[in-house]
């Protein structure tokens, strides 16, 4: 326990209380804005960038991740009302208050703006002016810009939540609760989420399987992700998409492929409606 001591005053005014001198020197939480503009749905299971999933989490926790090391908040202004996100915000993040949301623009100088560059990093830049949050290349590339940048630093410094995942080999990460056969193949870095089922297929490098998955016989993916709830079908080969709940997104360009003969959904999973790849 710190303990201060409280000088006594002297003829000239009184010295200064050593408690004042120690909140001067802490540092000022730096209060970054990040415009979000309206635009169309880009994903497939219709949830904006800020809440794409990146392994048990979401984009805009990667991101407060790396603000709060920075000592910074975060301000979110909305072109147009967003309850999904702005209900996100709330949820995650009502003790520290290091993210608001907000509709409209800044109404006041900004002090900082934060966004993603093009190889998803997350930038933090002092001064007025403002900088595209995302920037002008598909959305899709952008994040898994950030999946990949994550999947390094999990190969490199382990998790983070030991208590949820385990790394069964160099560079491999299985969720609690997961059935994987013996001759499932993995190549580093990869991740896979709790409750998933997967049998005789062959994943990564750079490949993510979300939770409650089921990845079938055969199947093959890299440099590929695939979305919570996700049932995979025999023999499907993936590399460079993205897959979930209706569709097929190649991440390079985020152009989305509808196959309604092989893709269906399909209540396969204790967790909910999933989607099914043959």
């Amino acid at each position: 326990m710190a303990r201060f001591d409280h000088p006594a005053e002297n003829s000239a005014g009184g010295a200064e209380k050593p408690w004042r001198q120690l909140i001067s020197y802490l540092p000022k939480l730096m209060v970054c804005d990040a415009v979000i503009p309206n635009q169309a749905a880009l994903w497939v299971d219709d949830r904006p960038f800020l809440l794409w999933e990146i392994g048990p989490r979401r984009v805009i926790e990667h991101w407060m991740d790396t603000l709060f090391r920075s000592n910074a908040t975060l301000r979110i202004w909305l072109e147009e009302p967003d309850d999904m996100l702005y209900s996100f915000v709330c949820e995650t993040f009502p003790l520290n208050r290091r993210a608001q949301v907000f509709n409209g623009t800044p109404n006041s100088r900004p002090e900082a703006c934060t966004f993603l560059d093009s190889k998803g990093c997350i930038i933090i830049r002092r001064g007025p002016q403002i900088t595209p949050y995302i920037p002008r290349q598909a959305p899709t590339r952008t994040w898994f810009s950030m999946v990949r940048h994550w999947l390094a630093d999990l190969a490199a410094n382990g998790s983070q939540s030991p208590e949820l995942e385990s790394q069964i080999s160099p560079g491999v990460f299985i969720g609690h609760h997961c059935s994987i056969s013996k001759d499932t193949k993995f190549f580093p870095p990869c991740w896979v989420g709790s409750g998933s089922t997967i049998s005789g297929a062959t994943l990564g490098p750079n490949t993510v399987v979300g939770e409650n998955c089921v990845i079938t016989e055969g199947s093959h993916m890299e440099e590929s992700y695939i979305l919570s709830r996700t049932y995979v079908g025999p023999g499907v080969r993936l590399s460079g998409m993205v897959a979930g709940n209706g569709g097929v997104l190649a991440l390079a360009t985020g152009v989305q492929f509808h196959a309604p003969a092989d893709l269906e959904k399909k209540p396969v999973l204790e967790a909910g409606t999933s989607s099914s790849l043959k």
